[in-house]
């Protein structure tokens, strides 16, 4: 016995409700002008536009072995750092002090591998990059940092590094 779309169909009815019929005739006019108002309406929601969205190169051409080994469950190739240096410019040895995550490799910390909202691919904006970490009382009970209200801290310090143990640019 074979199943065909009939048979699926009997069988699933019995045991499911709301299993579309494969013999019904499918409504397949649309209201253009409606659909145009649905989209609007979800990137309304989202709060953002798809084009707002930054791609990581090889995301967006879907060049995913760039990076992944797909024939081993996506593993990557490498680990971060290294992995980054294979396309990004290794520029932990300019500098005399380095952050933490550049130290550690941990680029993900900070950057989305795929895509975001931000530039750089940064998971997150202003002080709240770096705040993600760094907990907020410590960072503004330093005299240095009174009067800064929503400055981003990337306006006085190199997020991967410096030549000082503060990364002042």
């Amino acid at each position: 016995m074979s199943c065909n779309r009939q048979t699926t169909y009997d069988i699933l009815s019995t045991f499911f409700d709301g299993v579309p019929d494969p013999n019904a005739k499918k409504e397949v006019k649309q209201d253009s002008t409606k659909l145009a108002s649905n989209k609007n309406e979800l990137r309304s929601l989202r709060g953002k536009k798809e084009s707002e969205f930054v791609f990581h190169p090889p995301f967006q051409e879907r060049a995913c072995t760039d990076c992944h080994n797909l024939e081993e469950g996506n593993r990557l190739l490498e680990q971060p750092p290294a992995l980054c240096f294979n396309c990004h410019d290794d520029f932990s040895e300019n500098y005399t002090y380095l952050h933490g995550p550049v130290v550690s490799g941990n680029c993900t910390g900070c950057h989305n591998p795929h895509m975001a909202s931000e530039k750089k691919l940064l998971e997150r904006t202003g002080q709240d990059l770096c705040l993600y970490c760094h907990e907020q009382k410590d960072v503004f009970k330093n005299e240095a940092h009174e009067g800064i209200d929503d400055a981003t801290c990337i306006e006085c310090h190199n997020p991967h590094g410096g030549d000082d143990q503060y990364f002042f640019f």
